[in-house]
């Protein structure tokens, strides 16, 4: 099992010099073959070979070494490690279809990594060019058990410095729980509450942007009147990003905590495929989005799912989870201001969330098939014309059953 633990670093004076030649040191390496593989592509794009492959790159970065001396003070295989990154960038550009990579950029993400030759003694970490070994403070006992440790990543955050061990255990994932019907949930992310879970429970929404915007905006306003390149207005921007960091560490403490003990508790959780890029569109509610940060919690509950042998079932974005009854199954259009679902049918009033979050359940038990759909395709097709189905649609209606559960 791959594991990574995160802690932070006290170099001293020398230290944070050395630290900063790496920073620098690598993201030159990595912006001058970013050119390169550019310019090459260019002159070559109708070629049998029309791009330059990292083993490229590698050959090319002895040269580069010799035309600047001050790049052997650097850890060679960290500027190695540059070029693989760029090469995984390109690979990711090509394969993937993300944005082409972008020149990195001085005081913005910073980082460097070592692949080899790393020892933890106590609580300090030594590494190539660091052999005194810097301080770091917090699970020590932890780290000097670890045996194999793959490689390391520092980091510069806010002028703190962080150092990310990527590690390998004997041990493996647990076997994952039998897929069950009783020990289910389904949950409806949103921004009005976070979570609303098929059980009933409302995990209210923490808002931490609004708790410290008033002092990111006077924090802001007090740099735009700093002067360019002077040494106050470096400080500001480090109060700024500092207040920044404050932001990440609260919104990522809550979606730890929340995600844990939703894995914790239940064997199968159902999720909704959300678009979130395509709902940050809508300016009057993409901060909002941005600051519950659906994407991160989603990845955080699948990881801690597969941890604890747990299950998670994701049904389609396009699914009507919200507009469908929980009980007779009607379909009706809501805004996005009607809170309470009121069913025009069966006369079913329910918080809008809860209806959701017991739909999404419904839906993703009949999509792994332990739940059986009460309505044929051609039915679920046409879900919500009431007339052309009444019977199926008042047939809870006619039982007497006002809520139904999965």
């Amino acid at each position: 099992m791959i594991m990574a633990v995160k802690v932070k670093l006290y170099p001293n004076e020398k230290q944070k010099a050395l630290l900063e030649k790496h920073f620098g040191s690598c993201r030159f390496v990595y912006n001058y073959f970013l050119a390169k593989r550019d310019e090459y592509y260019i002159t070559h794009k109708n070629a049998k070979k029309s791009s330059l492959s990292y083993f490229d790159t590698q050959s090319m970065l002895t040269e580069l070494k010799k035309q600047n001396p001050w790049l052997y003070e650097i850890n060679a295989q960290s500027l190695q490690m540059s070029l693989r990154f760029l090469d995984n960038a390109f690979k990711n550009f090509f394969h993937k279809n993300t944005e082409h990579p972008k020149f990195r950029k001085k005081g913005r993400n910073e980082y460097f990594a070592i692949p080899q030759h790393i020892k933890i003694k106590g609580n300090r970490i030594r590494f190539p060019k660091f052999s005194e070994g810097i301080y770091f403070k917090g699970s020590e006992k932890k780290l000097s058990e670890i045996k194999s440790i793959n490689q390391i990543i520092i980091t510069k955050d806010s002028g703190y410095y962080y150092c990310s061990i990527i590690y390998e255990t004997p041990e493996k994932f647990p076997e994952k729980k039998p897929l069950s019907e009783k020990n289910s949930v389904g949950i409806d992310l949103g921004i009005e509450k976070f979570a609303t879970l098929s059980n009933g429970i409302a995990i209210d929404n923490p808002k931490f942007i609004e708790k410290i915007e008033k002092r990111i905006k006077k924090l802001q306003k007090q740099l735009s009147r700093k002067q360019k390149g002077s040494n106050n207005r470096r400080k500001q921007i480090l109060k700024l990003q500092k207040k920044y960091m404050m932001l990440r560490n609260m919104r990522e403490d809550f979606l730890d905590k929340v995600s844990t003990a939703i894995a914790k508790q239940f064997d199968t959780i159902i999720l909704e495929d959300l678009n979130v890029q395509g709902m940050i569109q809508n300016h009057h509610v993409a901060k909002s989005i941005a600051d519950v940060s659906f994407y991160n919690f989603k990845q955080k509950l699948k990881w801690k799912a597969e941890k604890y042998g747990k299950n998670v079932i994701e049904i389609g974005r396009f699914e009507p989870s919200s507009k469908l009854c929980s009980v007779c199954g009607n379909e009706k259009e809501l805004k996005l201001s009607d809170r309470i679902y009121r069913c025009n049918v069966c006369g079913l009033v329910m918080d809008r969330d809860y209806n959701a979050a017991r739909n999404i359940k419904k839906m993703g038990l009949i999509k792994v098939g332990l739940v059986q759909s009460e309505f044929t395709p051609v039915e679920i097709a046409t879900s919500g014309l009431h007339g052309i189905y009444p019977y199926r649609q008042m047939s809870v209606v006619k039982a007497g059953s006002s809520e139904a559960s999965v």
